[in-house]
């Protein structure tokens, strides 16, 4: 009855990761170049470089003249003309007196519509270097925006891998445990034949169970494990957290681990991180040049074309050209101030620069221990997996030949299922070492 029970209980377990393996296999390749066109967060950051661009257009628009077009209509409801009435200036003294003006004299005719408009045409002359600095900024956020979707997508294929190889562990483990149980169920079926007989103690009985339950609630862990690693991953791909995953797993040889000072050399300019640190302090080093330009005068060609019908004495339609020139001579220590500000930060830019260098050097050799650490285990975990297989074998030979009994030859199972998933586990972390490494260094695999 309780092997029954146990079955039944193993049964339920399984039946979620039995579901994914009805899918199509997916590859480690696919999985993340799917997340990678799927993951919002990319798309926002995407969005993020159309609209440094955009101001790239905006800022050398401004190389350009500015052409502002006015226009006013206005309807005069009361018209008065404002005349000059005879002899109101006076009068000139003579034979004859003659009155100053000598007859009414209109100087404003009124109206009733009234039209005024005016084209005015400027083009910036002393400002255009600093102008040209602007846009080299525009250019500047272009750079750090298109660097912030490399780290973005980075982040993603990282994660996407972690979660893939974190997946395929869970799952091997699953197959472990599963051994161990089949073994404890043998080993338990034995004991309980033995207590028919009255050849054992109880006791030996409850040890059993109790190591059952033990294993049992193992593999309930790592249910629950492959579920959040699937609902993980999924996340990142963009679809349902419920949306079954079978995974290949990963067959190609290992690649070798490349020397320290290639990754060192690598991440000097590889290194996303230090990328944008060195962007930074370009578009800093920007900043203090724009600063410096204020303190040059403002000087800008000036044009228009005048229309008007208010007055009728000056001429309807009018022209002009000139220059226009101003400069700021008081400003108490604004200028100055802004200076001082952009200077601290090329030198907050700069600083930046050196710290992010050492840091990820740092990173890099830490990156490359863990790798040089896990490489090393490998031969070991290989090798006790290989003992384990040849002692399966020779406890099968044994076992055809009466030597030794089944139980003998589910614990070498079970054993040779451990290893092999230590293994496999090696392997795996190696390969997310490297991962780190070229995610550091730029240095493929």
């Amino acid at each position: 009855m309780n092997k029954l029970l146990n079955l039944s209980f193993l049964s339920a377990l399984l039946a979620g990761s039995a579901v994914a393996q009805t899918s199509q296999p997916l590859y480690l390749k696919q999985v993340q170049d799917q997340a990678v066109q799927q993951n919002r967060r990319l798309k926002i950051a995407r969005y993020k470089v159309d609209e440094s661009d955009y101001k790239i257009a905006e800022a050398r628009s401004r190389l350009y003249p500015l052409v502002v077009a006015n226009g006013s209509y206005t309807y005069n409801g009361v018209t008065r003309d404002l005349t000059l009435p005879r002899g109101s200036i006076g009068v000139l003294p003579g034979a004859t007196p003659i009155p100053l003006p000598q007859q009414d004299l209109t100087l404003f005719k009124a109206k009733h519509n009234l039209f005024f408009g005016n084209v005015l045409a400027y083009q910036p002359l002393s400002q255009l270097s600093k102008i040209r600095d602007g846009i080299k900024v525009a250019e500047t956020d272009v750079a750090l925006a298109k660097t912030q979707v490399s780290q973005a997508e980075l982040a993603v294929r990282q994660g996407v891998e972690k979660l893939y190889f974190g997946l395929l562990i869970a799952q091997r483990q699953q197959q472990q445990v599963q051994t161990t149980i089949e073994l404890t169920q043998a080993k338990l079926y034995d004991v309980e034949s033995a207590l028919l007989a009255g050849k054992t103690d109880p006791v030996n009985k409850v040890g059993l169970q109790a190591d059952l339950a033990n294993q049992q609630q193992q593999l309930l862990q790592l249910t629950n494990q492959v579920e959040d690693y699937t609902a993980d991953l999924n996340e990142l791909l963009g679809q349902p957290a419920e949306t079954p995953l079978s995974l290949s797993p990963v067959t190609d040889s290992l690649p070798s681990l490349p020397p320290l000072a290639t990754f060192l050399e690598g991440a000097k300019s590889g290194n996303l991180e230090v990328r944008q640190a060195d962007q930074t302090s370009q578009k800093a080093a920007l900043g203090v040049q724009a600063a410096r330009k204020d303190y040059i005068p403002t000087v800008g060609a000036l044009g228009g074309y005048l229309f008007q019908n208010v007055i009728s004495d000056l001429p309807q339609s009018n022209y002009f050209v000139g220059l226009q020139l101003s400069y700021n001579i008081v400003d108490f220590g604004r200028r100055r101030s802004t200076l001082n500000q952009r200077l601290s930060q090329e030198k907050q830019a700069s600083e930046n620069v050196q710290y992010t260098r050492e840091h990820i050097a740092g990173e890099v050799q830490k990156a490359h221990r863990k790798a040089r650490q896990a490489q090393a285990l490998l031969p070991i975990a290989a090798q006790a997996a290989q003992y384990r297989r040849d002692e399966l074998k020779l406890k099968t030979d044994r076992l055809a030949a009466g030597l030794v009994l089944k139980r003998d030859v589910l614990e070498t199972q079970a054993a040779l299922a451990k290893a092999e998933a230590d293994l496999y586990s090696a392997q795996l972390a190696y390969r997310l070492a490297l991962s780190d490494l070229a995610a550091l260094t730029g240095v493929s695999r």
